[in-house]
């Protein structure tokens, strides 16, 4: 698998969070508030054993896994904004069962201005991979990498201490590795935001998308809409941040159009509450509806982030056309003393309206994980995590059903820390009268991986990364 260079940097310089489109909320004209940053950006290397490095229900055939690369969670506040969120490291099998490729799912945002300029200028970043086969074992040959980069300017304009409006534009340029759906998207946009008060805001937004595809031609044979679509949007926005509770609520209408056929439209809403109900204990709900792409999807928040050598994900389906997504999860989060423990899940579905295929792959999906963590010491952890995947392809009569679960030990000295860890991967699934076919598998893996801190600290207490329905407040 390969990923352009110039990608590569962008990964490494600036970065995604999820959710970031969400203004943040004006502080008085005038507060030159000082530069301020949390979080770690590591470098990664490890090295790993799996018994079944095919994937396969039989004549399995084992391979040592080298990787390299770096994982963070950070953001830096300031005139230069940062967010950073994921891993991205170069895997190598080294009795080459498959050829060296690069692995993870990343998500960046870097933001030049503060909020109180007149002028800030964005460059973003959504990387990650999608299936072209979306039952097929998640091997690197079914795994394709798909970049979407998007830069523009964002023009305030303050109307006293509690108003501002704000023009954007947007460029964005999506690049699939193998499969012909490069495209192109202008996205133009504006808000008018007033400031109820420190902790709490409300906006009227609208926003118009317009992409299109690189060889459309090309895309013909998948998507009747072959040349592009366009996609508008108009919303309400609340959001609050008080001591507990934190709430974003929005609620509008968005709509559709391919080439030159009739608009189509639907309700478009997001939910996402959160509430601090101990001193130890966070719980929160979500819940949204909108018109999606692949690229977009990269940044949903509730995607796994696996720092374990070659371990396996569960990504979507790499399609040329939009798709109506709607997704709801719900979560308990526990830290206390040296315990911490996670109980999350999510439903998600995806609809199509515009294909040529007779295969349609409308998609639902039900996932659930649990993690529970024990620091033996202040420089010593142990983790077990389980995770399930459902996934049903209504137009194909097709299910999957993938379990996965592991065991790690990791211990701090320094800047330094040593992981070792065990887990065991399988898949199941039944097939309809359809060309897609869902391979059954299981795979055990032995491995250890290593983290040096670059910037920051990683916290031996903190809960892993992309834990699955995890939601816009993870780690709040």
């Amino acid at each position: 698998m390969k990923i352009k260079t110039r990608h590569f940097i962008a990964l490494l310089a600036l970065a995604w969070c999820p959710y970031a489109g969400a203004q943040e909320t004006v502080p008085p004209q005038g507060s030159a508030a000082p530069t301020q940053q949390a979080g770690y950006f590591d470098f990664l290397g490890g090295l790993a054993y799996t018994d079944n490095a095919l994937l396969t229900s039989s004549q399995q055939t084992g391979d040592g896994i080298g990787m390299a690369g770096f994982s963070a969670d950070y953001m830096r506040k300031g005139n230069l904004t940062l967010n950073l969120l994921g891993n991205l490291e170069r895997l190598e099998y080294l009795h080459h069962s498959f050829a060296g490729s690069f692995y993870g799912q990343f998500f960046g945002l870097g933001v030049l201005g503060k909020p109180t300029d007149l002028l800030q200028w964005q460059l973003a970043e959504n990387f990650g991979e999608e299936m072209t086969d979306p039952l097929a074992a998640p091997t690197p040959v079914n795994l394709q990498t798909i970049n979407e980069v998007s830069t523009g300017p964002q023009i305030n304009f303050h109307f006293g201490l509690t108003y501002r409006l704000t023009l954007s534009g947007r460029y964005s340029r999506t690049t699939y590795q193998r499969s012909p759906f490069d495209s192109q998207t202008y996205r133009g946009g504006v808000q008018f935001q007033h400031e109820l008060s420190g902790a709490s805001s409300l906006s009227v937004e609208a926003s118009t998308a317009h992409t299109r595809y690189v060889d459309s031609y090309a895309v013909r044979s998948y998507f009747s809409g072959s040349n592009g679509y366009d996609i508008q949007s108009a919303s309400f926005l609340y959001e609050a941040r008080f001591v507990r509770t934190q709430v974003l609520l929005r609620a509008g209408y968005n709509s559709i159009r391919y080439g030159g056929a009739s608009a189509r439209g639907q309700p478009l809403y997001q939910v996402r509450l959160s509430r601090r109900i101990s001193p130890f204990s966070t719980v929160y709900i979500g819940g949204q509806q909108t018109y999606s792409s692949n690229g977009e999807s990269l940044s949903s928040p509730g995607a796994r982030v696996g720092l374990q050598v070659g371990a396996t994900l569960n990504p979507g389906y790499a399609v040329a056309q939009p798709f109506s997504h709607r997704a709801a999860d719900v979560g308990w989060l526990f830290h206390r003393a040296r315990t911490s423990l996670a109980l999350t899940g999510s439903y998600g579905e995806d609809v199509y309206q515009q294909t040529v295929s007779t295969q349609q792959p409308n998609q639902q999906d039900e996932s659930a994980a649990a993690v529970l963590g024990r620091q033996l010491s202040p420089t010593t952890m142990v983790r077990l995590r389980v995770d399930g995947y459902w996934i049903h392809y209504a137009g194909v009569g097709a299910r999957s059903r993938r379990e996965d679960m592991q065991l790690t030990f990791s211990k701090r000295m320094a800047r330094t820390t040593i992981s070792l860890y065990v887990e065991r991967q399988q898949q199941s699934g039944a097939s309809g009268q359809s060309a897609f076919f869902s391979t059954s598998y299981h795979d055990d893996r032995v491995g250890i991986y290593v983290t040096y801190d670059l910037v920051g600290a990683r916290s031996m207490g903190a809960l892993p990364l992309g834990i699955t329905g995890m939601g816009a407040f993870a780690g709040e």
